[in-house]
């Protein structure tokens, strides 16, 4: 890997680690770039390598910032199933017998992603839209679809042969979405 293609990479770590998805990382770490030219142009820098990863840092909190001054309001897993807005109302014991020991597997796979991106994957596989389960989680859509990504990207880590065999469109790619 060369030394450009190997900062980049790490920049975008820097940037998941504290939290950003990794769609907003890349965006963040391209601002800090174009931050730190733009600044370059007035000023003489002795350390670039430390301006851009303050830079970033300083971004990164911005947009954490920004993201919790959203207004949206986060309810409970346990109200939003009293609700009824995340089990299907009445099937069968055949049936849920079934879906019970596979949704028994698949959480214990999923226990390396956050609870509620295991909820949110529960939920789509259960047959909800994308707009129902932001509706329930109260996010937007594309926030979704961001955690059904990487709770499929960890199912495929886990368990490739079988999880692209249960696939309807077979094996994810870094980049794809999940189907609708």
């Amino acid at each position: 890997m060369s030394r450009p293609s190997a900062r980049y990479a790490q920049l975008i770590r820097m940037c998941r680690r504290r939290g950003c998805s990794r769609e907003d990382a890349k965006e963040l770490v391209q601002e800090a770039h174009a931050l730190l030219l733009e600044y370059q142009r007035s000023t003489k820098v002795r350390d670039v390598e430390s301006l851009l990863r303050r830079i970033l840092i300083n971004l990164s909190i911005s947009h954490f910032h920004q993201e919790l001054s959203l207004p949206f309001k986060f309810e409970s897993v346990a109200k939003l199933d009293r609700r009824g807005m995340l089990i299907e109302p009445a099937p069968g014991p055949q049936c849920a017998a079934a879906a019970e020991q596979q949704l028994h597997g698949t959480t214990r796979l999923l226990s390396a992603v956050s609870a509620r991106t295991c909820q949110m994957f529960i939920a789509q596989r259960g047959g909800y839209t994308y707009e129902e389960i932001a509706a329930a989680f109260v996010v937007r859509p594309r926030t979704v679809e961001k955690h059904l990504v990487a709770a499929m990207l960890m199912l495929q880590e886990m368990m490739p042969e079988e999880f692209a065999a249960e696939s309807p469109r077979g094996r994810l790619r870094r980049g794809d979405s999940p189907s609708r």
